[in-house]
């Protein structure tokens, strides 16, 4: 596998490997069973006379076991794998070699047997058909094949040595064939299935990556405007649900356009990247949302926090604004912010642009009352019994 996967996919390569080789084992026990039956019900009066009947009974009991072993192997290994998707394969394993072990018993009883001699050619027939049923399903897995096959071809060949026929040898050295070119052409195989692997995860990550670049915001790197708004809805629906706040916090900087018009425009973009610099080291909860959505705005989305917290949060964000510095020369440029702080309990009655429209207000009260300070607008529908007002003039 690590000659064909890049090495950040080989954790998820592995368990997509087990995840096919569960899917492909249960056509495989369907035809273990169909070959079986192939072999022994089409010459009904010879395999079921009554010198062989009782023998006949017992290898197909012993095939049957087999085969429902390594159904409830597969069984386990999926029900484990709801659970956890990280399982051990060790349980898919146990099947193929206790069904692969079954058959090759079996096989190897009948060559044995002075009553069977007259199916020994179309039983290694049988057990060539099935090996190759097991290379197109086990390929990918160089460990399970070898523990498919060799249980498989092993005992027929040794045994067929052991008996009095004329062609043993020529039998024996068909089956070492066999294991030798079916283990050859799998590796064929396995090749082609982890290149198609790695491709199709090579094209998730560029896919998911091209998806990521188009929620972002390609100045600040924070997300854009249609990725905050998808994501106020989505956190909206959640806050509805488990009935928690929501808040918001929408910034603005200060006579920003002053400071493009007296010092330039990258002077201005340096400005929005230290700002974004600033928000990522104050929020770091992996639920928050940070967004630039307008030239000089920016929001900050933050599930499950009541308004005495937003606004407290937001306080403290705008007197690290307050240390933002870019250098100009001899000078220095620096920013002030004002903030609007607006919380809701989603209900069926309000939306997710009530909460983003009481924040809007709110930043332009900060700003109507003289900049650099933070504003919040009402709670909107507190399931503590009451809605009040909560305004902070920091």
């Amino acid at each position: 596998m690590k000659a064909y996967i890049n090495e950040q996919f080989i954790p998820k390569a592995t368990r997509q490997l087990y995840q096919d080789l569960a899917a492909r084992s249960y056509p495989g026990v369907i035809f273990y069973m169909a070959i079986w039956a192939a072999l022994i019900f089409p010459e009904y009066d010879f395999f079921f006379a009554d010198s062989r009947i009782n023998t006949t009974i017992l290898w197909t009991s012993i095939i049957a076991i087999c085969a429902f072993i390594r159904l409830s192997c597969i069984y386990i290994y999926r029900a484990q794998h709801k659970t956890n998707p990280g399982s051990n394969s060790t349980i898919l394993l146990l099947g193929v070699s206790v069904s692969s072990l079954g058959w090759g018993f079996c096989s190897g009883q009948l060559i044995l047997d002075p009553l069977f001699q007259d199916a020994i050619a179309s039983t290694l027939i049988a057990g060539a058909g099935l090996c190759a049923g097991g290379l197109a399903s086990l390929a990918p897995s160089r460990r399970f094949l070898i523990l498919f096959l060799i249980p498989m071809l092993l005992p027929p060949s040794i045994t067929i040595l052991l008996i009095d026929h004329p062609f043993s040898s020529s039998y024996s050295a068909l089956c070492v064939l066999m294991l030798g070119g079916l283990y050859g052409i799998s590796g064929i195989q396995r090749k082609e299935y982890f290149i198609a692997l790695n491709s199709q995860y090579e094209l998730e990550e560029k896919s998911n990556q091209l998806a990521e670049l188009n929620t972002l915001d390609p100045l600040t790197e924070l997300k854009n405007k249609r990725y905050f708004n998808e994501k106020m809805d989505e956190e909206f629906n959640r806050a509805m649900r488990e009935k928690g706040p929501l808040s918001l916090i929408v910034i603005d900087l200060d006579n920003f356009k002053k400071v493009n018009d007296i010092y330039g425009h990258l002077i201005g973009d340096e400005c929005l990247k230290e700002m974004s610099k600033t928000l990522k080291t104050e929020f770091n909860r992996t639920m928050d949302t940070l967004a630039r959505i307008g030239g000089e705005e920016f929001a900050v989305l933050l599930p499950t926090l009541h308004q005495d917290q937003a606004i407290l949060i937001a306080d403290k964000l705008r007197r690290q604004i307050e240390k933002i510095s870019i250098e100009y020369g001899d000078s220095d440029v620096n920013l002030t912010a004002s903030l609007g702080v607006s919380t809701l309990y989603p209900t069926n009655k309000n939306s997710s642009q009530e909460l983003f429209k009481q924040a809007d207000l709110a930043l332009y009260e900060a700003k109507r009352l003289g900049r650099n300070r933070v504003e919040s607008a009402p709670t909107l529908v507190d399931y503590s019994g009451a809605a009040g007002r909560s305004t902070s003039n920091c």
